[in-house]
């Protein structure tokens, strides 16, 4: 297989306004005439925080693996991978909320929206299908973005993340998938059980993969790196792409 480097295929991109300045990159489908395409918005995690625009493409498949020939030849799309600046968060932080009743939006995913605006407004992305996944910080991003713009999307993956329970009525039209290891030691598996289990209260399309204890260890990962599997998981991307956006309730 030939070897593709992406930092050659996401185009690197700087939101400004007079508030903040946000690092993303673009990949950008072989675009057909009267066409309109997905778009796959991808949320990394704290570790790729920074202002190089390259370690939320570099660092894992969060944002690579929609990208990847085989996939664009069965579902051509967009693929937005912003870059959260050095000590800022993809919404409020479970480490400094343990509560989960507090997080919640801030201006950071706010901007988010606006990109993928901006983008909507310049590209033909289909917006009923715009979909939106993360990873740790990113993951709990995720439910931060999708609570802040409930009649944007039309599902959301998280990957050992979590949010919060109490908003998620204004999403429970959304589908999900969460994914999540069961001795993960830096993000608790408690967050996506607790979600999970609200959206199901609330009657919500709801998927739920689950990796039990020493499973990462088995496959030489640690047990926070669940992201690895999960945005391997054929089934989850089809199932992704199945999705269309619905009216909220």
């Amino acid at each position: 297989m030939e070897f593709v480097n992406y930092l050659d295929v996401f185009e690197p991109h700087i939101y400004e306004d007079e508030f903040i300045k946000l690092p993303y990159r673009l990949f950008k489908p072989k675009i057909k005439e009267g066409e309109v395409y997905p778009l796959v918005v991808f949320l990394h995690g704290a570790r790729e925080r920074g202002n190089d625009n390259e370690k939320q493409i570099t660092a894992n498949e969060g944002a690579t693996t929609w990208a990847k020939e085989e996939f664009q030849n069965n579902h051509p799309c967009f693929v937005l991978a912003p870059q959260c600046p050095e000590n800022s968060y993809w919404g409020s932080s479970f480490r400094v909320y343990h509560d989960m009743n507090q997080l919640g939006p801030n201006s950071l995913i706010a901007t988010v929206g606006l990109v993928i605006d901006e983008l909507v407004g310049k590209f033909p992305i289909d917006k009923d299908r715009i979909y939106v996944t993360g990873l740790s910080m990113g993951g709990f991003g995720t439910i931060a973005l999708l609570t802040l713009c409930p009649d944007k999307f039309a599902a959301g993956v998280v990957v050992c993340g979590g949010g919060n329970p109490k908003k998620l009525d204004k999403i429970k039209h959304i589908p999900f998938w969460f994914f999540h290891a069961e001795d993960d030691d830096v993000v608790s598996v408690e967050y996506s059980r607790a979600l999970v289990k609200k959206l199901n209260e609330l009657g919500a399309e709801v998927n739920y993969t689950e990796y039990p204890k020493g499973y990462m260890q088995s496959i030489g990962l640690f047990p926070h790196a669940s992201w690895v599997p999960a945005y391997r998981d054929e089934e989850m991307k089809e199932w992704l792409f199945s999705k269309k956006r619905k009216a909220p309730c």
